[in-house]
């Protein structure tokens, strides 16, 4: 079985996707996507890092030299690809969970495939990023604002869908309300659910 988790900036969905897996003892792919990427080009590993889930524009360049507009959607697309091609190759190797980076569109064709998307309330959010990152409300918010849009840019450029939008899951999860471990219970049953 293949799980995807789609996930707001602050919603815990990393530690949701996380835990788990290692409650399932499946593999858990999420950085490590782009370390199986990096491995597979002829790119290194922090380019990855720069463009990871980031809306698609030329300039986003890891050098202080420009490159031109051309040079930089390929760049964009050759990225995109590389990681493309490591979830599916992933995804070969059994039981996991994808954390983003559009593994549920990736792997839509999948028959094994459960798609999860995590979302929670503002407010939650930022307390959970204040607490992680140790940053001031307002900072968090402005981060939520910077990376869900990015992701949901990102999202959209290369599935052509909405990202969150509910149509395009099999399970939205609410952790604000009930945590971490409420909502692996949750995924937990409409996996036994559909057995």
């Amino acid at each position: 079985m293949i799980i995807t988790i789609g996930r707001q900036h602050g919603s815990n969905g990393r530690d949701i996707a996380r835990t788990l897996a290692a409650e399932l003892n499946y593999s858990c792919y999420d950085k490590e996507i782009l370390d199986t990427a990096a491995q597979n080009s002829s790119l290194n590993r922090e380019i990855f890092d720069t463009y990871d889930e980031k809306k698609v524009s030329p300039f986003i360049v890891p050098d202080p030299h420009f490159i031109g507009m051309n040079e930089g959607f390929r760049l964009n697309m050759q990225i995109a690809n590389a990681q493309f091609d490591a979830i599916r190759a992933l995804a070969e190797n059994g039981n996991a969970v994808f954390v983003g980076r559009c593994a549920d569109y990736i792997l839509r064709h999948r028959e094994d495939l459960i798609r999860v998307f995590i979302r929670a309330d503002l407010p939650f959010r930022v307390t959970t990023l204040i607490h992680r990152k140790g940053i001031s409300e307002e900072d968090a918010k402005k981060l939520i604002r910077e990376v869900d849009k990015d992701r949901s840019s990102y999202y959209k450029y290369y599935t052509d869908q909405i990202w969150g939008e509910s149509e395009y899951y099999d399970l939205c999860v609410d952790s604000s309300r009930i945590g971490v471990q409420g909502s692996i219970r949750v995924i937990r049953s409409f996996i036994d659910a559909l057995s």
